[in-house]
């Protein structure tokens, strides 16, 4: 009876261990899409409205928890980079994002503000461009391997208790 719980219960963690991963996929397509959507509405802001970077954070800060964050933070008193880098820190927590992911994310921020409207716009698209590229990567490998992690977890789990029973 012993046996069959355990065996249960490690069927059931390392089949939710396999959706979690899957999740982090999902998650980083959702987050990478949002991040361009951001982009877009930033660089639309600048474009026709030639609005302060602080004023699109504040108008734009709902729609992203790293925007949220840099929100806050610029509230505080910090820096727009300073703010922006632990934004980027706190804010993609959970989002599945890979280091790469993060660093572009890091590096817009980190050079706007330091040219004119037109050096800035410029900036938004070559990062727009460059995040299409890395959204269309995380759409393969989530396509790739987002069955492959929930299937694993339910094998591998299944493939253990046949063995301990």
């Amino acid at each position: 009876m012993v046996k069959l719980v355990g065996s249960i219960v490690l069927v059931s963690m390392t089949t939710l261990l396999g959706y979690m991963e899957s999740y982090k996929l999902r998650m980083r397509v959702e987050t990478l899409e949002s991040f361009l959507k951001v982009i877009r509405l930033m660089e639309t802001e600048m474009r026709f409205h030639a609005l302060p970077l602080r004023q699109i954070i504040d108008k734009y800060c709902g729609d992203m928890d790293l925007l949220w964050q840099c929100h806050l933070l610029l509230k505080t008193g910090k820096s727009f980079d300073e703010a922006w880098k632990s934004g980027v820190a706190a804010g993609t927590k959970g989002s599945g994002l890979k280091l790469k992911d993060k660093r572009l994310i890091e590096q817009f921020g980190a050079e706007l503000g330091h040219t004119d409207i037109e050096g800035q716009i410029a900036h938004c698209e070559v990062t727009a461009k460059l995040l299409e590229e890395q959204i269309e990567q995380a759409r393969e490998e989530k396509k790739k391997k987002s069955k492959l992690f929930s299937m694993l977890g339910l094998f591998f789990g299944t493939g253990v208790a046949l063995l301990i029973c």
